[in-house]
């Protein structure tokens, strides 16, 4: 993946989460958010590189794990305020 479909791929997955501050409590799965970056014609995408981008955003304090009891090796993410407001910033919302 070049630099440019990397930015893209981070720009999109804070946008996929934007909803989930909202409608869902714990966060969306690795699976769901590889599954809509698929959408947006990235088809050789894998979770791999997903989960690689989004600790990169979770380093940055845009995202965050969630802490799940029932099945934590399915690892979820949920966007954080900081998220919220850089996304409001770049106009994601």
């Amino acid at each position: 993946m070049n630099p440019l479909d990397r930015e893209q791929l981070r720009r999109s997955l804070v946008r996929f989460l934007l909803p989930s501050a909202v409608l869902v409590r714990f966060g969306l799965a690795t699976p769901l958010l590889l599954q809509q970056a698929r959408a947006e014609g990235r088809r050789e995408l894998t979770a791999g590189e997903v989960e690689i981008e989004l600790d990169y955003l979770c380093e940055k304090g845009l995202v965050q794990a969630t802490r799940k009891t029932v099945s934590p090796e399915n690892n979820t993410w949920r966007i954080t305020a900081a998220g919220r407001d850089w996304a409001a910033e770049e106009g994601l919302e």
